[in-house]
C-alpha cells in the first residue's frame, strides 16, 4: 500500500510544475517571437516563397508571392493552386510537387508561367519537408524571377545569331584578332579574298607576321586602343592572291577600357584599284600626247612664224625690186628715150611723122602708167575701199549706181566721195571730182 506524499513533497512537485510551466510559456513567447521574425523575414524579400502540406494544400504563402498571384495571405490557406492559378499552371506546380515528393530531393525548376501581370519566368527551388517518421509532411518553394535576365538573354541569343548572319554572309571580309594579335576567328569571305581557307586564317599571328608596313602599323595602332585604316596590295601568306584592299580596324574593350580583342573589316577594291590605275595610265598618255602635239604645234608655229618673216622679207624686198625695175625704168625712159623723141619732134617736118611720135608717146604713158609712183601723190591716201570707189567714179558711174555694185547705202558712198575729195584736198572746192581723178590717174 501506497504510502501518502508528505506536505513537503507535494510543495516540491507544485514548485517543480510551476518551473515547468514558466519554462514552457518562455518557450512559447520565444517561438512567437522567432515566428514573427521569420515571417518578417519572408514577406520582405522579394522572391517569392511558399509552403505546402502533404495534401499540397497552401500552409504559407509570403507577401511577394500573393502580390504577384493578386491574392491575399488569408484568401490561401487550405486552398491549392488550382483554386488559385490557371489551369495549366495549376497543373505544372502539381506535377513538380509531385516530383520532388517522389524524389525526395531538393529540385530546381525553371517555370514560365501566366501571371496577373503577364508572362514571367522563375528559377524555383521545391524541396520536401520530412516528419519524426521520416515521411514527407511538406513541400516548400522559393522562387527567384529571371524574366529580366531571360529577356536579356533571348536578346543576345538573337543579336549573336544577327551578328552571326552577317558574320557569315557578309559581302566584306571580317577577322576577330585576340589582344596578342592572333586570327581567332574569320569569315569564308576573307578566305575567299585572300584566296585561302579559314582553317589556315585561324590562329595566323597578324602583328608579327605580315610584311606590309603600313598594314602592320595598323594592327598595332588598333591593339593599343585606336581605329586605324589601312590600304594596298597585299600578299597572303595563308594564300595565292595578291588583292588590293582597304581595312578598317576597331578595337574591342571592356567596361573598365582594357582591350581584350579587334575586328578588321576587309574590302576588295582591286577592279576598282586597275580601273583607277587604267584611268590613271590613259590620263598620263593623254596628257603625254597633249604635251608632244603641242610641243610639236609649238614647232610648226615657230616655223610658220619664221616662214611669215622670211615671206614679208621677200615680199618687202619684192617691192623694193618693183619700186627699183619702175625707177630704173621711169630712168631709162626719162633719159634715154624722150630726149631722142624730142628731138624727132623738132626735126619732124611731115605730119605723118608727128603722128607716129605721139602714138610712141602715147605708149609709153600708157606702159608706165601702172606704175605706182605715177599715183602715188593722188591715191596713196585712200583706204581700198575708197581708191575702188574712186575707180567707178572715174568711169562716170553715178553714186547710186555705185551702190548698187557694191551692195551699199547710197549714203554710205556719199560719204565716201566726201571723204574722198577731203583726202584729195578738194573740199570746198567746186572742182569735179570725176574730173579730178581723171585728170590726175
Amino acid at each position: 500500500m501506497t504510502s501518502k506524499p508528505s506536505y513537503e513533497e507535494l510543495e516540491q512537485r507544485v514548485q517543480t510544475l510551476e518551473n515547468e510551466l514558466d519554462s514552457h510559456k518562455i518557450r512559447k513567447d520565444s517561438d512567437r517571437i522567432n515566428q514573427q521574425y521569420l515571417e518578417a523575414i519572408l514577406n520582405n524579400t522579394n522572391m517569392p516563397i511558399y509552403l505546402k502540406n502533404a495534401d499540397y494544400k497552401y500552409i504559407f504563402m509570403n507577401r511577394q508571392l500573393g502580390y504577384l498571384a493578386h491574392v491575399a495571405h488569408d484568401q490561401v490557406q487550405g486552398k491549392d493552386d488550382f483554386a488559385i492559378f490557371h489551369e495549366s499552371t495549376a497543373q505544372l506546380f502539381r506535377s513538380q510537387d509531385e516530383e520532388v515528393v517522389e524524389r525526395r530531393a531538393l529540385i530546381e525548376f525553371e517555370e514560365t508561367i501566366l501571371l496577373p501581370d503577364g508572362i514571367q519566368t522563375f528559377m524555383t527551388a521545391k524541396f520536401p519537408l520530412f516528419d519524426n517518421e521520416g515521411k514527407v509532411s511538406a513541400v516548400g518553394g522559393v522562387c527567384t524571377d529571371i524574366t529580366d535576365r531571360k529577356k536579356a538573354e533571348c536578346e543576345l541569343r538573337e543579336a549573336e545569331e544577327k551578328y552571326r548572319s552577317i558574320f557569315e554572309h557578309s559581302p566584306l571580309g571580317i577577322m576577330h584578332i585576340d589582344k596578342e594579335g592572333i586570327i581567332t576567328a574569320s569569315n569564308e569571305k576573307l578566305a575567299e579574298i585572300l584566296g585561302s581557307s579559314t582553317e589556315n586564317l585561324a590562329g595566323f599571328d597578324v602583328r608579327q607576321s605580315l610584311q606590309e608596313k603600313q598594314a602592320q602599323a595598323a594592327i598595332i595602332s588598333v591593339l593599343s586602343g585606336q581605329i586605324s585604316h589601312c590600304e594596298g596590295y597585299y600578299k597572303s601568306d595563308t594564300g595565292c592572291e595578291i588583292p588590293y584592299v582597304r581595312c578598317v580596324f576597331a578595337p574591342i574593350s571592356t567596361s573598365d577600357g582594357s582591350i581584350v580583342a579587334a575586328i578588321g573589316i576587309i574590302e576588295d577594291v582591286t577592279s576598282r584599284r586597275r580601273a583607277e590605275e587604267a584611268l590613271q595610265t590613259a590620263h598620263n598618255e593623254l596628257e603625254q600626247r597633249v604635251a608632244d602635239r603641242t610641243a610639236e604645234l609649238d614647232r610648226k608655229t615657230e616655223r610658220l612664224v619664221e616662214t611669215n618673216v622670211a615671206l614679208k622679207v621677200l615680199l618687202e624686198k619684192r617691192d623694193e625690186d618693183i619700186k627699183e625695175h619702175e625707177e630704173k625704168v621711169m630712168f631709162n625712159i626719162e633719159r634715154l628715150i624722150n630726149p631722142y623723141l624730142e628731138k624727132l619732134r623738132i626735126r619732124c617736118n611731115h605730119a605723118s611723122q608727128e603722128a607716129l611720135l605721139k602714138i610712141i608717146q602715147v605708149n609709153l604713158d600708157e606702159i608706165t602708167s601702172s606704175f605706182t609712183h605715177n599715183h602715188k601723190s593722188i591715191l596713196s591716201n585712200l583706204t581700198p575701199a575708197q581708191i575702188q570707189i574712186a575707180d567707178l567714179i572715174k568711169q562716170g558711174q553715178t553714186t547710186k549706181e555705185i551702190a548698187s555694185l557694191l551692195n551699199l547705202s547710197p549714203s554710205t558712198i556719199a560719204c565716201h566721195r566726201q571723204d574722198i575729195r577731203k583726202r584729195l584736198s578738194l573740199t570746198n572746192q567746186k572742182t569735179n571730182l570725176q574730173a579730178a581723178l581723171t585728170t590726175n590717174p
